[in-house]
């Protein structure tokens, strides 16, 4: 089945989620390119074992309904019956644009999907991760969003040299002013430690404690939707089933009860160390490890023995 994985440009180079899309791809044996969104010079995407186009975007143009229509004609023209993305504001853009253009309904949240013959079946998450449905895609586009860490990530060397540049002209709404936030330490997403906080860190001023914490760990720092809504983090930090999905080798819990709708974001950590005076709290379920104490008081006491 012939196959089109679009992916974007992150730090310069092919994000994570188009990777593990690859990856999956590569399992299943698909005929498959990738299309690669972005707006820096010369990212490192390219690669020997694909093909890949990349779709160079003027940052000071909305300029993803141009994207569209590019990726409309490369499915038109190349015979494409499977277009997947990961599940980031530009991938479900992009796939909602070509829903339309083809008329056919998209599929969110695919945790899995395989082929058979000229159907797609997925898998698909529900009810925060509670409950899973299968689909069976039988329409002449299949489109797929899926929901990041999914997949493992394909391991393969990437260039800045091996891929076709193709200008995208838009005439869309100009930009005028972009605010990129700053960011220090670990990407959340991609870091091996990730030390997450929750409501039992009782105050914002108390952070400062995970803060250390993660700065002796050198780990990515993430949040629970309680405590992005009070304020205290920005939401790009926010874990769960409406924020980001991790998957690290080790996920530290500061004081989080672990709701059903925190847990579809990190459940699949390799190991889930949880600190909490509650000793009721459903995080100890999931739990490696837990510790039933005072967060406030025994965090202080790990940093400094570290």
């Amino acid at each position: 089945m012939k196959t089109l994985i679009i992916g974007e440009v992150v730090e310069g180079k092919l994000s994570s989620g188009a990777l593990e899309i690859i990856a999956k791809s590569k399992e299943l044996g698909l005929e498959f390119e990738v299309a690669t969104v972005g707006t820096v010079d010369s990212p490192n995407i390219g690669s020997d074992s694909f093909k890949n186009t990349y779709l160079k975007c003027n940052e000071s143009q909305l300029s993803l309904g141009s994207v569209a229509n590019t990726l409309k004609t490369m499915v038109d023209e190349q015979s494409i019956s499977l277009v997947m993305a990961p599940s980031t504001y530009v991938g479900r853009d992009l796939i909602a644009f070509l829903s339309v253009d083809f008329d056919s309904s998209q599929v969110s949240n695919v945790i899995n999907f395989s082929v058979d013959g000229e159907n797609v079946i997925t898998s698909n998450s529900i009810n925060g991760g509670e409950s899973e449905y299968n689909s069976k895609i039988t329409s002449d586009k299949k489109l797929l969003l899926i929901r990041p860490k999914s997949f493992e990530e394909v391991q393969i060397e990437l260039n800045s040299t091996n891929y076709e540049t193709v200008e995208i002209n838009s005439e869309e709404p100009e930009v005028f002013d972009i605010f990129i936030e700053e960011k220090s330490g670990p990407q959340l997403e991609d870091s091996k430690i990730v030390v997450s906080a929750g409501r039992g860190m009782v105050d914002s001023s108390n952070l400062s404690l995970v803060e250390d914490l993660a700065s002796k760990l050198n780990a990515a720092i993430g949040g629970t939707r309680a405590i992005v809504d009070a304020g205290w983090m920005p939401y790009s930090q926010q874990v769960g089933q409406t924020g980001k999905t991790v998957k690290p080798d080790v996920y530290i819990a500061l004081g989080i009860s672990g709701a059903t709708q925190h847990q579809v974001g990190m459940k699949d950590s390799k190991y889930i160390i949880a600190i909490n005076k509650d000793e009721e709290a459903p995080i100890f379920q999931i739990a490696d490890l837990g510790l039933v104490a005072d967060t406030l008081s025994i965090v202080p006491k790990i940093t400094e023995n570290l």
